[in-house]
């Protein structure tokens, strides 16, 4: 019985990759935008999100996190200054990236923008739901990354009290200072330099000061 449960775990997910192959970007953007969100199962101090089963955390600190799936890291931000002050700002898009799309989804405003860096290696980043992810991959796994990371940022889920409690207005405030996720890291020279000399060290959190 053990056997059969499974092996149909394996064939529906091996259903759903070629489901997200088969669609593109803009499909999997709205399809996991007005798609149920999937239920937290991982708790953190102020918010808790979604982890995917087939992805691990290697590192967790403060609001950073580094999230793995088959070698890939998956670079996540929680900005709860932004959810704290309820601030946004208009992305911008442009024709240069590979996808530069903004996000406007049940008064929650973000963006995904996908940048060829080097040698077949994309950078993905999306910001929604006061939350930031980036991840490196080559061209043929940009889908399902995609969808990995909309997964985890449609799913997190605030805790106004604890926010209010722990951290309090004032220091947010100096916080908010030194990040800023309502840019892309290719917007800054600096940035770029940065992912590109780092080459995402899975042993290594970004500096949020530069991941912007």
């Amino acid at each position: 019985m053990k056997k059969i449960f499974i092996l149909i775990l394996f064939m529906l997910l091996l259903t759903g990759c070629k489901s997200v192959n088969k669609m593109n970007i803009d499909e999997i953007k709205n399809n996991s935008l007005n798609g149920k969100a999937a239920h937290p199962n991982t708790i953190r101090v102020g918010y808790k999100y979604y982890k995917p089963g087939l992805m691990s955390i290697v590192r967790s600190e403060n609001y950073n996190e580094i999230i793995m799936n088959n070698d890939t890291n998956y670079y996540l931000y929680v900005d709860l200054v932004s959810y704290y002050n309820k601030t946004n700002s208009d992305y911008e898009e442009n024709d240069i990236s590979y996808y530069s799309k903004k996000i406007e989804h049940k008064k929650k405003k973000g963006y995904i923008e996908i940048n060829e860096i080097k040698d077949n290696q994309y950078l993905i980043e999306i910001m929604y739901n006061y939350a930031k992810i980036e991840v490196m991959v080559n061209k043929a796994n940009i889908k399902t990354a995609l969808a990995y990371s909309l997964s985890i940022l449609t799913s997190i889920k605030y805790n106004d009290k604890v926010i209010e409690s722990t951290m309090g207005k004032n220091v947010l405030s100096v916080h908010e200072e030194s990040v800023n996720i309502f840019k892309t890291v290719t917007s800054e020279r600096n940035t770029l330099k940065y992912v590109e000399d780092s080459k995402y060290d899975k042993d290594v959190l970004p500096d949020m000061d530069l991941v912007n």
